[in-house]
């Protein structure tokens, strides 16, 4: 979105607090000041998406891993599997972020 100085802001913040807390699964209150109460600590996901942030920060270009295109014939197969009835997507050729 073009506003890296945001995301490097965020991730100057995790790095002061995420490693001596170590790597809690999430945090309470608006402003993050607790570790969450049922939080599980080092957590693969927590590390993880640290990493790919810092990568993300130092090479943006690398975010077009992250997206794919919807397969429409996937799609239909499971739309019509659907026991509810058909609720299919308007426009199958869009593209998502996994």
């Amino acid at each position: 979105m073009k506003r890296t100085h945001i995301a490097a802001k965020a991730v100057e913040m995790a790095e002061r607090r995420i490693a001596r807390d170590r790597w809690p699964e999430y945090y309470d209150t608006k402003r993050s000041r607790l570790i969450g109460k049922q939080s599980r600590l080092y957590q693969t996901w927590s590390i993880a998406g640290y990493l790919v942030a810092k990568l993300l920060l130092a090479d943006p270009s690398k975010a077009n891993i992250l997206i794919t295109e919807e397969d429409s014939e996937l799609v239909n197969a499971l739309i019509s599997a659907n026991p509810r009835g058909k609720r299919g997507r308007k426009n199958l050729k869009q593209t998502y972020i996994v």
